[in-house]
């Protein structure tokens, strides 16, 4: 039986064993993201010999897994494992977050037994760190205005990497925004903005332990900016945080590029996450210019009809 529990920092070591060595781009791919959003995301680890299985509840209370993640291991028999875990959770084998790889293996391993849906609203959107760097060219030309306007109306600002001497000016700064931002909004995005707030407070607290790289901008001394990440491997940095008091017109831009330059000139790519399906957030990430959208879809058990009832393809008929 599989020992699915929700993630602890004692879990930190045979996750980041398994993770060593491995060429992931996708943003999930790290403890640290586990242990961050488990109170979002209830998202359960287990170890299955030399790989790591996930699983999870989704807003509409399904059960869902993702893709088993290692180095080296046999993708039939962890998804077995997977396949036999639902089945004993009264539901069929449902992936969520497969990369097209992933789903290319599952059709390979199991062909015909998966149908696809494509989760737009989780592509990661991955970019060249020479482009967030040096923001070259006609494309980044809004962005580098936002840059010079900032400087020109700013002119005692700074940046700074973020560390335990400035690391609880920064939740004091991610808690006065939410407190700010909040007002007026409905109970289910308070609730999502307070879990966020959540997430930062605990990365920064646990900022050396989690492997974490960040940033701030100060105006007049005080922090108007933050952003938050930690490197997936030697090629990609994924930023899970970033905040800005937008008071200070191109504070966003100016943390993005900062940090990008200060931190992240040694990375090939850098992963910005997922837009949630939030138009705002989706314009926003394309203006970047993404070199890559890391593709994501979920992956279901064919079912058939049979006397009536909707049968897993491949489970023993009664």
């Amino acid at each position: 039986m599989l020992d699915f529990h929700l993630p602890t920092l004692e879990d930190k070591p045979w996750i980041d064993e398994i993770f060593e060595g491995t060429q992931y781009f996708g943003c999930f791919c790290t403890f640290a993201t586990l242990w961050l959003w488990k109170e979002r995301y209830f998202t359960e680890v287990a170890r299955f010999g030399d790989c790591l299985l996930l699983r999870g509840v989704d807003d509409e209370q399904n059960v869902y897994y993702m893709y088993p993640m290692g180095k080296k291991y046999d993708v039939r028999t962890a998804i077995e494992a997977l396949r036999e875990d639902a089945a004993a959770k009264g539901t069929s084998l449902m992936i969520y977050c497969a990369e097209k790889w992933q789903c290319d293996e599952l059709r390979e391993t199991f062909p015909g037994e998966f149908e696809f849906e494509e989760q737009r609203g989780d592509f990661d959107y991955i970019y060249r760190s020479e482009d967030l760097v040096h923001l070259s060219g006609k494309k980044y030309h809004a962005k580098r205005n936002h840059i010079s306007k900032f400087i020109r109306s700013y002119p005692d600002w700074q940046y700074e990497n973020i560390d335990d001497a400035n690391a609880l000016e920064c939740i004091e700064f991610a808690s006065s925004l939410l407190e700010s931002t909040i007002v007026g909004l409905d109970r289910e995005e308070v609730s999502e903005l307070c879990l966020e707030n959540f997430a930062i407070a605990s990365a920064l607290r646990h900022f050396e332990t989690l492997g974490m790289a960040g940033g701030l901008l100060r105006v007049g001394g005080r922090v108007v900016a933050i952003t938050i990440g930690e490197p997936i491997n030697s090629r990609v940095f994924v930023t899970h945080f970033e905040k800005a008091d937008t008071d200070y017109d191109g504070a966003y831009t100016m943390i993005n590029n900062q940090f990008a330059i200060n931190r992240l000139s040694g990375y090939e790519y850098i992963n910005r996450e997922e837009d949630m399906d939030k138009e705002g957030l989706r314009r926003a990430k394309l203006s970047y210019y993404p070199a890559i959208l890391l593709e994501k879809f979920s992956a279901r058990i064919f079912l058939k009809i049979h006397n009536g009832k909707n049968t897993a393809r491949g489970e023993t008929e009664a």
